[in-house]
């Protein structure tokens, strides 16, 4: 009865918290269920815990909300890290074939890693290691995500507080890549395509790989 979770990415190593989408609010929804050229729709009832006596629909549906900007952050920080992984392996592939790039290419590579380190804690290998290594910003984010999604009830007001904070500095870090793209990514390009190699090309896209979730 959840929506999709966050995406992710190869290796991902997160710290009490998690990528999975919000619960449904209580509602009238519909099944579909399309075999053999025929699609059959029905309706159906998700109710409420009816142990949540205290809890109102109002309250779970804001839940929700805040839970579904959540997971769109988790998203939107992990296609960051994605994005600059794609191009540090593009540019891995043009230094195969043309070793001379590399003093055109590391001053580019060293910028996006420089975004790359702020939203992800890139020396996480294994559960264990954000024990010694401090979360950055996708974790801090999903870890809200979990308090947010912990029970059924309202958010608090703690709540918005920290999201407003962590949305802020997604929205700075995004505004960082893109306008690194927007200044250096040309000249990149220029100097691949000057050398009869492909230009880099920044895509959200990453093949799927299993996560690693670290253990509460």
């Amino acid at each position: 009865m959840r929506y999709p979770g966050a995406k992710t990415f190869e290796g991902m190593v997160l710290w009490s918290g998690n990528t999975q989408g919000p619960m449904a609010v209580p509602g009238t929804y519909q099944v579909r269920l399309t075999a053999n050229g025929k699609t059959l729709t029905q309706s159906m009832v998700l109710q409420k815990d009816p142990r949540l006596d205290t809890v109102t629909i109002a309250d779970l549906r804001e839940q929700f909300t805040l839970a579904n900007k959540i997971n769109a952050d988790v998203t939107q920080a992990n296609e960051i890290v994605i994005t600059i992984r794609e191009l540090k392996r593009q540019m891995d592939a043009a230094l195969k074939t043309n070793p001379d790039l590399k003093s055109t290419l590391d001053p580019f590579r060293d910028k996006l890693s420089a975004i790359e380190e702020d939203v992800y804690q890139v020396r996480n290998r294994s559960n264990q290691d954000p024990l010694n290594f401090p979360i950055k910003l996708n974790n801090k984010i999903a870890a809200l995500g979990s308090t947010v999604q912990h029970g059924d009830g309202k958010p608090t007001a703690s709540s918005y507080e920290v999201y407003d904070l962590l949305h802020k500095r997604l929205v700075e870090e995004q505004a960082k890549l893109d306008a690194l793209l927007k200044s250096d990514l040309p000249g990149v390009n220029k100097a691949l395509t000057g050398k009869q190699l492909p230009a880099l090309v920044p895509t959200k896209t990453e093949t799927p790989a299993p996560k690693v979730a670290a253990a509460q």
